[in-house]
C-alpha cells in the first residue's frame, strides 16, 4: 500500500464498517464481532498501522491547510493528487488563503510560482500565469472573459487551483499558459467525513485602512431525508470601501448558494449559483508622463495645454470640440499627420513637483458597473464497479458598462451555456500490475457576446492631464453614455460561436511506479460575427466560418524512491482568439486567424519526502502561445521559457514554511504588430511639446527604423513581466489551550526589475514587500490582523497592454485590516 497522505487505512476500515452495518442486522452476534474488531473513524484515528500514524501526524502538522487532503477530479478529469500528476499545478485551500491574507487574484503570487500579474488598469480581474493572461474557471467551467472588468471574488471559494500550461481535455479547448479554477464552498466536508451534521457557519466583519468595510455571512445546513444525505451552503459578502488610490471607491455584493445530495443507490445531485454586483472598480492607468526621473526621484512634470477649449462649458470635450484628426499623432505621419503644436504643447503652469502614490489618473466621470450571474448543475451516477457517469450544465453571464475619462467607454453583454457528459471508469489488466483509468465525454459550449468600445476616434491622450491638479474639462472626453456629446461606438460587435467537442483521457498506472497519461480532444467550431461600429478599421458587415481542430497532450511520471517523481509533458493546443467580451472579431474570421496554435514542453520533478512533511515541485518549461491585440486585431506569437520551484514544509506541528519562486522570459517572435503608445523621449522629442497629445505606432515593430534599434525587428522581450519573482512565508500556530489558540504568518515577496517595451525604456527597480498577520482564536470568536506592505516599500507595476510605456501604477503603501469572526 502506498504511503500517501491522501489515502490511509482509516478510510478503508470506515468504508468496511459502513458496508457491514448495511448488511449485518444490529443486535446479532456477528454485529458484536464487527464492533469489537473494526475501529470507528474519529478525530484521532486508532493507531492500528504505521500509515495511520503518518496520516495523523500530517493532519496535526498541516494547520495552515497547505496540503491537498484528498484528490479531486476537477482539475485533471480523474481523481489524482497533484503530487502524482505530471503537470505543474498549485492547490490553495481556503485555510491558506486566510492565513496568508490572500484576498485578490494578484495576491496568489505569494503561494504559487509564475503568477505575477502586471496591472490591468488597477482592476484585479484575471491572473497572469507564465507571463500571459490566464483564463478563469468556476467548478471546472470557463467563465466569461474578465480583463480588468471587475475584481474576481475569491472569498466564496473552498479551494483555488492554478494550472500552468493548457487546460486538460475535459475542461475544453484553451491556450497554453495557465488557468485559475475556483471551487465553491459546499456542505460536504470531504469524501471521508461526508456532509455537515449540524447547522454551522460564521459571520465576519472587517475594518481597515482607507475606510475598509467588508462583511461576510456563511452557513451550512445539513438536509437528510430517507436514504439521502446532503446539505445546502450559503455565502454572502458585502464590500463598501475606499481604497489606497484616491477617487477609487469599490463596493460589491455577492451571494453564493450551493446544494448537494447523495443517495445510497449511487446518485449525486448538485448545483449552485453565484450572483455578483459591483461598482466603483474603475480602471486607472496610474501615473502618466512617465520618465526615469519620476521613478527614481519622484519628479513629475506639471503643466496644461490651453489650445483645446470646452466651448459649451459642459465639463468635458465633446466630439465636435476635438481638433481635426484628434489628439493622436504618429512619428513620420503613420496614417495621421502630427497634431498641431497648439493642441499638444504644455503652455500653462509648466514646472515640476512630486506626486503621492495615492494620486492616480481618476475622475468623477469614471465609472464601472458590473453584474454577473453564474449557475451550475451536476447529476452524477456512481456504479458499484467504481465507474462514474456525469451530466453537467453551466451558465455564466456578464453585464458591464464602464468609462475612463481619458476617452475609453465600453459596454459588454455576454453569456455562455455549456453542457458536458463524461464517463470515468477503470480497467485492471488481469494478472498484471497495470491499471488504466479513463475519462471520455462530449461537450457543447455556446457563447453570445456584444462588445461596444470607442478608441479609434483619435481623442485618447493620457499625458494631457496634470495629475498634480487632477481632472479638468479639457482633459476629460465624452462618450456615447453622454447624450449630445457627439460620440458614437467605434466598435459594435455582435458575436456568436459554438463549440462541440469530444474528448478522451487515459491514465495508465504500471506497478505503482510508472504513470503514463494521454489526452485528446476534437472540436468543431461555428463562428458568426457582425460589425456595426462607426469607425472600426476592420472587416465590416457579417462574417461566419466553420472549422475543426485537434488538441492533445502526453505525460509520463516515474515514482522513484524517497518520494522523488520526475515527469515530462508535451502538449499541442488550438484555441479561439477572444476579445475583451469573449467576442470574435469579423477581421479575424475573414482572415482565418480566429483559431491559433500553441505548444508546451515541460519537464520537472515532484517531491513527497519524509512521509509528506516536505512536498514540492520543480519544473522547466518552454511554450509558444499567441496574443490578440485588442485594437488592431492582429495575432502575435510569443515564446516563453522559465523555471519554477514550489516547496511546502511542515517543520513541526506548530511551524510551517512555503516557498514559491520562478525565473522566466517571455518574448514576441518576429514582428509585433500591436498598436502601441510611446513616450516623446523614445523619439528624442521634448516632452513638454507633446504631453498634450499622444504618440502611437500602428505596428510596434514598424518603429524600428525610427528608433534605430534593429533589435525590435527580431525578437522583443516583454519586460513588463519580471524575470524573477520569489516569495517565502512562515506560519506559526500555537497548541490548543483552554481559552483557544493563536498564530502568526510572516512573508516576504521579491520582484525583480521591470520596464517598458520600447528602446531604452523607463525601468522600474526591483523591490521587496513584507506581509504579516496574527490571530487569536477564542473558540467561537476569532480576531485577525493583517498588514500588507509592512515596511511601506515604494514600488511600481507596469501596465500589461498598449500603455505599458506611457503609464505605470504605483504600488499600494502600508495597509491594515482587522477582522472579527463569530462562529456558530
Amino acid at each position: 500500500m502506498s504511503k500517501s497522505h491522501y489515502l490511509g487505512t482509516t478510510s478503508h476500515l470506515a468504508l468496511l464498517a459502513m458496508v457491514a452495518a448495511l448488511i449485518v442486522p444490529s443486535g446479532t452476534q456477528a454485529q458484536e464481532i464487527l464492533d469489537e474488531n473494526i475501529p470507528v473513524m474519529e478525530a484521532a484515528p486508532v493507531e492500528t498501522s504505521g500509515e495511520v500514524k503518518e496520516m495523523t501526524v500530517i493532519s496535526e502538522r498541516d494547520r495552515a491547510g497547505l496540503l491537498e487532503q484528498q484528490p479531486s477530479d476537477l482539475l485533471f478529469g480523474m481523481k489524482k493528487p497533484l503530487l502524482e500528476t505530471p503537470r505543474s499545478a498549485t492547490f490553495v485551500s481556503d485555510q491558506t488563503l486566510d492565513a496568508y491574507g490572500v484576498t485578490t487574484v494578484d495576491d496568489l503570487a505569494a503561494v504559487s510560482p509564475g503568477t505575477f500579474t502586471a496591472s490591468f488598469y488597477g482592476v484585479e480581474g484575471a491572473l497572469n500565469v507564465r507571463g500571459l493572461l490566464a483564463e478563469t474557471y468556476f467548478h471546472g467551467f470557463k467563465r466569461i472573459e474578465n480583463r480588468g472588468t471587475y475584481q474576481t471574488p475569491i472569498g466564496a471559494a473552498s479551494r483555488v487551483d492554478i494550472l500552468r500550461g493548457p487546460p486538460t481535455a475535459n475542461f475544453g479547448p484553451g491556450k497554453v499558459g495557465g488557468l485559475l479554477n475556483l471551487e465553491p464552498k459546499t456542505a460536504k466536508i470531504s469524501e471521508e467525513a461526508g456532509y455537515m451534521t449540524d447547522i454551522s457557519g460564521e459571520v465576519t466583519g472587517t475594518i481597515g485602512s482607507y475606510e475598509k468595510k467588508n462583511g461576510t455571512f456563511e452557513t451550512g445546513i445539513p438536509l437528510n431525508f430517507g436514504d439521502t444525505a446532503g446539505g445546502v451552503y450559503i455565502y454572502g459578502e458585502l464590500e463598501d470601501s475606499e481604497s489606497f488610490y484616491r477617487g477609487i471607491e469599490p463596493e460589491h455584493q455577492l451571494l453564493q448558494s450551493t446544494a448537494q445530495f447523495e443517495t445510497l443507490d449511487g446518485w449525486t445531485y448538485g448545483g449552485g449559483l453565484m450572483f455578483y454586483q459591483s461598482k466603483g472598480y474603475v480602471q486607472t492607468p496610474g501615473w502618466n508622463r512617465v520618465t526615469q526621473n519620476l521613478i527614481d526621484n519622484g519628479t513629475y512634470t506639471t503643466g496644461t495645454n490651453s489650445g483645446l477649449i470646452d466651448a459649451n462649458g459642459n465639463g468635458y470635450i465633446d466630439a465636435g470640440e476635438l481638433p481635426p484628426g484628434g489628439l493622436t499623432g504618429a512619428p513620420e505621419c503613420f496614417g495621421f499627420c502630427d497634431v498641431p503644436l497648439v493642441y499638444r504643447q504644455l503652455d500653462t503652469g509648466v514646472g515640476t513637483t512630486t506626486l503621492s502614490p495615492r494620486d492616480v489618473y481618476t475622475s468623477d466621470l469614471d465609472f464601472s458597473d458590473t453584474t454577473t450571474m453564474t449557475l451550475y448543475a451536476d447529476l452524477i451516477k456512481g456504479f458499484t464497479n467504481g465507474s462514474e457517469l456525469k451530466f453537467q450544465l453551466f451558465y455564466d453571464s456578464l453585464d458591464n458598462e464602464r468609462f475612463v475619462s481619458y476617452g475609453f467607454p465600453a459596454d459588454y453583454e455576454a453569456y455562455t451555456i455549456e453542457g458536458r457528459v463524461s464517463y470515468n471508469f477503470d480497467v485492471k489488466v488481469p494478472d498484471e500490475p497495470v491499471t488504466a483509468a479513463f475519462n471520455v465525454g462530449v461537450s457543447n459550449r455556446f457563447y453570445d457576446a456584444t462588445k461596444k468600445e470607442s478608441f479609434n476616434y483619435g481623442g485618447i491622450a493620457l499625458d494631457r492631464r496634470d495629475l498634480s491638479q487632477g481632472a479638468t474639462a479639457t482633459d476629460q472626453l465624452g462618450s456615447p453614455f453622454m447624450p449630445g456629446s457627439g460620440y458614437t461606438w467605434d466598435i459594435d460587435t455582435k458575436s456568436k460561436w459554438n463549440d462541440i467537442g469530444i474528448f478522451a483521457m487515459m491514465d495508465l498506472d504500471i506497478a505503482d511506479t510508472l504513470l503514463i497519461t494521454g489526452t485528446g480532444r476534437y472540436d468543431v467550431y461555428s463562428v458568426d460575427s457582425e460589425e456595426r461600429g462607426a469607425l472600426c478599421f476592420c472587416t465590416g458587415g457579417s462574417q461566419s466560418d466553420d472549422s475543426d481542430a485537434f488538441t492533445y497532450s502526453g505525460m509520463i511520471m516515474y515514482k522513484g524512491p524517497y518520494g522523488v517523481r520526475p515527469y515530462l509533458t508535451y502538449a499541442e493546443t488550438v484555441a479561439l482568439e477572444f476579445g475583451q467580451a469573449g467576442d470574435i472579431s469579423t477581421s479575424n474570421i475573414a482572415n482565418g486567424s480566429y483559431l491559433s496554435d500553441g505548444d508546451l514542453l515541460e519537464a520537472g520533478v515532484k517531491l513527497e519526502a519524509f512521509d509528506g512533511v516536505l512536498t514540492g515541485a520543480l519544473s522547466f518549461y518552454r511554450q509558444h502561445r499567441t496574443v490578440l491585440d485588442n485594437v488592431s486585431g492582429n495575432v502575435d506569437e510569443t515564446e516563453g521559457e522559465g523555471v519554477e520551484l514550489e516547496l511546502r514544509y511542515l517543520a513541526t506541528k506548530n511551524l510551517s514554511f512555503t516557498f514559491a519562486g520562478n525565473a522566466q522570459k517571455t518574448k514576441f517572435l518576429g514582428s509585433y504588430d500591436a498598436f502601441y503608445y510611446f513616450t516623446p523621449e523614445t523619439f528624442g522629442y521634448n516632452p513638454e511639446d507633446y504631453y498634450g497629445a499622444a504618440l502611437v505606432g500602428y505596428s510596434f515593430s514598424g518603429i524600428a527604423g525610427i528608433t534605430g534599434n534593429s533589435y525590435y525587428a527580431g525578437e522583443i522581450e516583454d519586460r513588463r513581466i519580471p524575470e524573477r519573482v520569489l516569495s517565502l512565508f512562515g506560519t506559526y500556530t500555537s497548541d490548543q489551550y483552554a481559552w483557544g489558540h493563536a498564530g502568526t504568518t510572516w512573508g516576504v515577496r521579491y520582484v525583480s526589475e521591470t520596464a517598458g517595451l520600447a528602446a531604452d525604456p523607463v525601468k522600474y527597480p526591483d523591490y521587496f514587500v513584507v506581509q504579516a498577520s496574527a490571530y487569536a482564536d477564542f473558540n467561537s470568536w476569532k480576531l485577525a490582523l493583517n498588514i500588507d506592505n509592512l515596511l511601506d516599500e515604494e514600488y511600481f507595476t507596469p501596465l500589461q497592454d498598449l500603455y505599458g510605456d506611457v503609464a505605470v501604477l504605483p504600488g499600494k503603501g502600508r495597509e491594515w485590516r482587522l477582522t472579527a469572526t463569530y462562529r456558530f
